[in-house]
């Protein structure tokens, strides 16, 4: 399976996060509708958000919440982090060939100029 351009940023997103202590919630790859979502402790989000803005990454807080870490029930907060969008393939409707542009047959074009009153002259 090749995975699309957003995929494969949400997963070395995942394995950055992952390194700084954050924990990704969402499965990968990363469905097209979805953002990406990660907890982490209250103790290590100031370090955590504040490389992800030396990253230029703006993550949006989602709820404080209680998660097990290392086998300890503690104070944890939800970031969402928004990853643009696929932009959608680009269409060429056009129509080639024979069907664009049908040849005429010199009857066809005989019968033009007679309704048009431009026959020709024999």
């Amino acid at each position: 399976m090749v995975l699309s351009e957003r995929q494969q940023k949400a997963a070395a997103l995942t394995r950055w996060l992952q390194s700084l202590n954050a924990h990704v919630t969402n499965s990968m790859p990363l469905n097209p509708n979805e953002q990406l979502r990660f907890w982490v402790t209250n103790e290590d989000r100031d370090a955590v958000l504040t490389k992800l803005r030396q990253q230029d990454w703006s993550p949006r807080f989602g709820s404080v919440d209680m998660h097990f870490h290392r086998d300890t029930l503690v104070p944890a907060t939800t970031y969402e982090i928004d990853l643009p969008a696929e932009p959608p393939p680009v269409q060429d409707r056009t129509i080639r060939g024979e069907l664009a542009q049908p040849k005429k047959t010199d009857l066809e074009r005989q019968a033009v100029l007679r309704y048009l009153g431009m026959e020709p002259k024999k």
